[in-house]
C-alpha cells in the first residue's frame, strides 16, 4: 500500500515538474530578472519579441541559480541580440541553444583601443563557467579591422560549442584558461590575425577555419605542463579571395602546442607552415605538428625544420578522449562523458573468430536465429540518461502460461567495446531451455566511466521487476550472467548494494538477484593473477597507483560485506580471467553458499562464442539455475 501511494505521489510530482520545466509556448509569461536573480532552476526561453521569459540573454543569465542542482536549457529564439554577455564561474550545467547560427546572433563591437579597455574586455560573449553547452549560435564582434576585438572569450572547463559561428577579425576567439578543456564541433571560425589564441586545451572537430587576411591562424600559449594545446581534427582551412600568405600558427608563448590532423588546407597556407614569432626559444619549446594534411596548402616536405609530421603510432594520443579526458571523473550530470563518445566496435564476433581460429582451427562461431517457438522483443528502452536511451532485448518461450525464471545477460569487451548482440545466441538458446533471457545494453567507458555501467545493469534489473507481468518473468527468480568484463559487472551487481553501485532511480523495485553466472570474468582488478592496466584505467578513471580505492571498490572479491548468493564460474584455460575467484569462492564456502567452478581446458578466452563450448556453456547455466531455482 505504501509503495502504491509513493508511486502515485511521484507520478504527480513528475507531471507538475514537466509542466513547469517545459512550458508550452502559450503558457510562457515574462519573468522579472532582478526579482528572480539567482533563483531559476528550470528551462527558460529568450525572445526579443516578448514571447519568452526574457527579452535578453543577459537577463536570463542573471536569473539562473548558481551551481544548478540539475541541467537546464536556455532556448534563444531567432534575433539579433546586441548585447555583451558574461557568464560567471558560478554558472554550470546550462545549455544555450539558438534556433540556428544564421538566425540567432549575439553581437557587440568593443575593441582594445576603445577607452583603453585592452584585449580581454572586448568580448561579445565571455564564458567563465564550466559544464556549459552552446548550440546553433553566431557570436560576432563587429568592430572591424581595428586591432584586437574578441568575439568569444572562453576560460571555463568542459565547454562544448556545437554548430556555432565565430565572426571577427584580429583575436576572434580567445580559447584560454590553464586547465580549461573545450570542444568545438561543426563550427565556423573566421578572422585575420591570431584569431584562435590562448592557453586552453581545445579540440576542433569538423570545423571550417576561414582567413580574412594574410596573417596567422593560431597563437597558442599552452602551459609547459599541458599535454595538448589546440588539436584540429578533420577540419577545412579556407580563405577570402585575395588571401594567399597564411601561417598555420605562431607561438604566443614558448611552449605552444598546435596539431592539425586530416585537415584540408587551401592554397593560402604558406609552404613553411609555421612561424616562430622571432623567438628561437619557441623553436625548441613549442610543438607544431601535422598528420595527413591534404589540399594545395599541404606541403610536409617544405615545412619549417622544427615542426613535426606525426607517425601512425602517434595518433592515439590525439583522439578526443586522450585530449579532452582526464585521469579523474569526466562525467557530466548524467554520468556520460562530457565531450561525447564514438562507439568502439573492436570487440565483435567476426574479428574475434579471425583471431582465435588461428590457434583453435576446430572452432565454429555461433549465430543462432530465434525460431517460431520464441517470442522476441527487441530494443526495448529501459533507462534514459539525458537524451540517451539504453535498450534491452527479451527472448521468451511462447508456450509458457506461467512466469519463468529469468536471466539478464551482459556482454564483454573490456568495458570499452562490444554490443548486446554478442549475447543474442546464448539468450536464444537459454530461452529454448525454458528461461526468459534478456541481453542488455549499457554505457561503455568511451561514453561513461565507472560506476555508470554498474548502475545501468542494476536499473535493468529494476525495470525487469517492474515489467515482470508484461514479459512473463518471475521477479523472484532472476539470475545475472556476464562474459569477460560483463562477468565482472554482474558479479559486482549481484554481490554489492553499496549506494555508489545502486545509483538513483524512480523505479520502485530492488536490485537483488538470486544467482550470478560469471563466464571468464575477473573478480579483482589489482591481484597477482590479474593483468589489468590501461583498459581498466580508462573505465575506472585512473591507474591503481592513482586511485587504489576505486580499483578495490570495483572488485567483487574485495567487497567488505558482499551479499553472497549462489555463483557459477565458467572459465577458460587462462588464470588472468579469474583473478580473485579463489578468494571469493572461499567466502562462499565459509558461508555455506552454493557455488560451482567449471573450466574448459585448451579453450580461447571468448569460448562462449564458439562451438564446441557454446552448447556446454548453455547446459551448465541451465543445470545450475535449475538447482538454485
Amino acid at each position: 500500500m505504501k509503495s502504491a501511494i509513493r508511486k502515485a505521489f511521484l507520478a504527480i510530482l513528475l507531471s507538475l515538474w514537466a509542466g513547469f520545466a517545459f512550458p508550452q509556448q502559450n503558457e510562457i509569461k515574462p519573468l522579472d530578472a532582478e526579482g528572480l536573480k539567482g533563483k531559476i532552476e528550470h528551462d527558460i526561453v529568450v525572445a526579443q519579441d516578448g514571447s519568452g521569459h526574457f527579452k535578453t540573454i543577459s537577463e536570463a543569465v542573471t536569473a539562473i541559480r548558481v551551481y544548478l542542482p540539475k541541467p537546464i536549457k536556455v532556448f534563444i529564439k531567432a534575433g539579433l541580440y546586441e548585447e555583451k554577455v558574461a557568464i560567471d564561474g558560478t554558472l554550470t550545467h546550462v545549455t544555450f541553444e539558438g534556433e540556428s547560427p544564421e538566425t540567432t546572433v549575439i553581437s557587440f563591437g568593443d575593441f582594445a583601443s576603445k577607452d583603453n579597455m585592452g584585449t580581454f574586455e572586448t568580448h561579445t560573449l565571455k564564458v567563465l563557467g564550466s559544464d556549459l553547452i552552446f548550440k546553433n549560435l553566431t557570436i560576432q564582434n563587429t568592430a572591424g579591422p581595428v586591432g584586437q576585438a574578441v568575439a568569444l572569450h572562453a576560460e571555463g572547463d568542459r565547454l562544448v560549442f556545437e554548430n556555432c559561428r565565430f565572426l571577427g577579425n584580429q583575436d576572434t576567439m580567445f580559447a584560454s584558461g590553464e586547465g580549461s578543456r573545450q570542444l568545438y564541433k561543426n563550427c565556423y571560425i573566421e578572422g585575420t590575425t591570431d584569431f584562435i589564441f590562448g592557453s586552453a586545451t581545445a579540440y576542433f572537430e569538423n570545423c571550417t577555419i576561414h582567413s580574412l587576411a594574410d596573417s596567422y591562424i593560431t597563437a597558442a600559449s599552452t602551459p609547459q605542463w599541458a599535454d595538448h594545446g589546440y588539436v584540429f581534427m578533420n577540419c577545412t582551412l579556407t580563405a577570402a579571395e585575395d588571401v594567399s600568405k597564411v601561417y598555420l600558427g605562431r607561438p604566443w608563448r614558448d611552449y605552444a602546442k598546435t596539431v592539425f590532423i586530416n585537415t584540408e588546407m587551401g592554397p593560402h597556407i604558406l609552404a613553411e607552415g609555421w612561424h616562430n614569432w622571432s623567438r628561437e626559444a619557441a623553436e625548441t619549446g613549442s610543438f607544431y605538428a601535422e598528420s595527413n594534411s591534404s589540399g594545395p596548402g599541404a606541403n610536409p616536405a617544405a615545412r619549417v625544420s622544427w615542426s613535426h609530421q606525426l607517425k601512425s603510432g602517434d595518433l592515439e594520443k590525439y583522439k578526443k578522449p586522450a585530449v579532452l579526458g582526464g585521469l579523474g571523473r569526466d562525467a557530466d550530470f548524467y554520468g556520460n562523458r562530457w565531450f561525447g563518445y564514438e562507439k568502439d566496435n573492436s570487440f565483435n564476433l567476426d574479428d574475434s573468430f579471425k583471431k582465435d581460429v588461428k590457434s583453435f582451427p576446430q572452432i565454429q562461431p555461433v549465430r543462432l536465429v530465434a525460431g517460431d517457438a520464441l517470442e522476441v522483443f527487441e530494443d526495448v528502452p529501459y533507462k534514459s540518461v539525458g537524451s540517451r536511451e539504453l535498450r534491452l532485448d527479451v527472448f521468451k518461450p511462447k508456450s509458457s502460461e506461467k512466469s519463468l525464471p529469468t536471466i539478464l545477460l551482459v556482454h564483454g569487451g573490456g568495458w570499452r567495446s562490444g554490443d548486446k548482440i554478442l549475447q543474442r545466441s546464448l539468450a536464444i538458446r537459454l530461452a529454448e531451455l525454458g528461461f526468459v533471457a534478456v541481453p542488455v545494453e549499457y554505457r561503455l567507458s568511451p561514453e561513461a566511466q565507472y560506476p555508470a555501467a554498474v548502475q545501468d545493469v542494476k536499473e535493468a534489473i529494476r525495470w525487469m521487476k517492474m515489467n515482470a507481468e508484461r514479459y512473463g518473468l518471475d521477479s523472484s527468480r532472476i539470475a545475472v550472467s556476464g562474459s569477460s568484463s560483463g562477468a565482472q559487472l554482474v558479479s559486482l551487481v549481484g554481490l554489492s548494494d553499496l549506494p555508489i553501485h545502486e545509483g538513483e532511480s524512480e523505479l520502485l523495485a530492488s536490485t537483488k538477484v538470486q544467482a550470478i553466472i560469471n563466464i571468464d570474468g575477473i573478480l579483482a582488478f589489482h591481484h597477482p593473477e590479474s593483468a589489468e592496466g590501461k583498459v581498466a584505467a580508462e573505465w575506472l578513471g585512473g591507474y591503481y597507483e592513482q586511485i587504489p580505492e576505486i580499483w578495490d571498490e570495483a572488485s567483487p572479491a574485495y567487497l567488505a560485506e558482499p551479499d553472497l548468493i549462489p555463483m557459477l564460474f565458467i572459465n577458460s584455460q587462462y588464470p588472468r580471467f579469474h583473478a580473485g575467484r579463489d578468494e571469493l569462492v572461499k567466502k562462499l564456502g565459509d558461508a555455506g553458499v552454493k557455488h560451482r567452478i567449471h573450466t574448459f581446458p585448451d579453450s580461447p578466452h571468448p569460448f562462449w562464442l564458439y562451438e564446441p563450448w557454446f552448447e556446454p556453456t548453455a547446459q551448465l547455466i541451465a543445470e545450475f539455475l535449475g538447482e538454485v531455482f
